[in-house]
C-alpha cells in the first residue's frame, strides 16, 4: 500500500489541484458561466440518477469500439508487417499512404453515413479507419527498423517464413507497434465520439449531445466526467497489457 501511494501521490495532487482551479473559477471568481460550467456540488446526485443510461449507453460504445479497433490492428498489422518487408511493395505504396493518410477522417463522416447501409457499419468503419493508418505507418516504421542481424541470423537458421515471422520480426518490431497501438486507440476513442454525433441514438458521446441540445450542461459535465474516466481506465488496461507484453524493455 505504502509503495502504490508512493508511486502514484504526483496523480492525486494533480488531480486536487485540477478540482481545485475548476472550483476556484466557477464558485469562487465566477469567472467562468455557471450556465456553461456548473459548480461540481450539483454533479455528484445526478450520478445514481443516470448511471443506468450512463452504463447503456457505455456498452454500445465499447461495441463498437472494441469491434472497429480490434480490426484495425489485425489488417494494420499484417498490411505493416508485409509493407515493411518487401521493399519493392513498400516503394509502390508509400506514396498513396501519405495521400490517403492525410484526409482527416472526420471528413468522410458524410460519405459513410450516406453510403454504408447502417449507422453501426458507418461508425465502426470511421473508427477503424482513424486507428489503421496510425498502427499501419507505426508498423511500418517498426518493422524497417529492425535490425539486419535478427534476420541474417534467422536465415543462418533456416527459420521458416512463420517462424521467423513470430519469433523475430513481430517481436522485435513489437515496442514500435504497441506505441503505435496505443495512439490509435486514443485516436479511436475521438473519432467514436464524433461518428457517435452524427445520426446515433445511444453511446456516450450521444449522451453528451443529447443533454447539451437540451441545455442540460449540469449532465453534459457528468457526461464529460464519466467518459473520461472511461478512457483513463481503458487505457490503463492498455498499458498493463503492453507492459506484460514489452516486459524487458519497461523501466520503471
Amino acid at each position: 500500500m505504502g509503495s502504490f501511494v508512493k508511486k502514484y501521490y504526483g496523480v492525486a495532487i494533480i488531480a486536487v489541484c485540477l478540482v481545485g482551479l475548476y472550483v476556484l473559477l466557477t464558485d469562487g471568481l465566477h469567472v467562468l458561466s455557471e450556465f456553461l460550467f456548473p459548480s461540481l456540488s450539483v454533479l455528484p446526485p445526478l450520478v445514481p440518477q443516470y448511471i443506468g443510461d450512463l452504463l447503456n449507453n457505455l456498452k454500445s460504445s465499447l461495441f463498437l469500439l472494441i469491434i472497429a479497433y480490434g480490426l484495425a490492428v489485425v489488417t494494420a498489422v499484417a498490411a505493416g508487417t508485409l509493407i515493411g518487408l518487401k521493399s519493392g511493395i513498400r516503394r509502390n505504396v508509400t506514396p498513396y499512404i501519405y495521400a490517403f493518410s492525410a484526409v482527416p477522417v472526420p471528413l468522410l463522416t458524410p460519405y459513410a453515413i450516406n453510403v454504408a447501409p447502417t449507422m453501426q457499419i458507418a461508425s465502426i468503419f470511421l473508427i477503424w479507419l482513424a486507428a489503421f493508418w496510425v498502427i499501419l505507418a507505426t508498423t511500418i516504421g517498426a518493422v524497417v527498423s529492425i535490425d539486419k542481424r535478427y534476420l541474417e541470423n534467422a536465415a543462418t537458421l533456416e527459420m521458416s517464413s512463420a517462424e521467423k515471422l513470430f519469433k523475430v520480426v513481430l517481436p522485435a518490431a513489437s515496442p514500435g507497434i504497441l506505441t503505435g497501438c496505443s495512439v490509435a486507440l486514443t485516436l479511436s476513442f475521438m473519432m467514436l465520439a464524433v461518428a457517435e454525433m452524427f445520426g446515433a441514438t445511444s453511446g456516450l458521446a450521444y449522451f453528451v449531445q443529447y443533454y447539451a441540445d437540451f441545455a442540460r450542461f449540469d449532465l453534459v459535465m457528468v457526461g464529460f466526467c464519466f467518459t473520461a474516466v472511461v478512457l483513463v481506465l481503458i487505457m490503463i488496461v492498455f498499458d498493463l497489457i503492453k507492459g506484460r507484453i514489452l516486459h524487458w524493455t519497461i523501466n520503471e
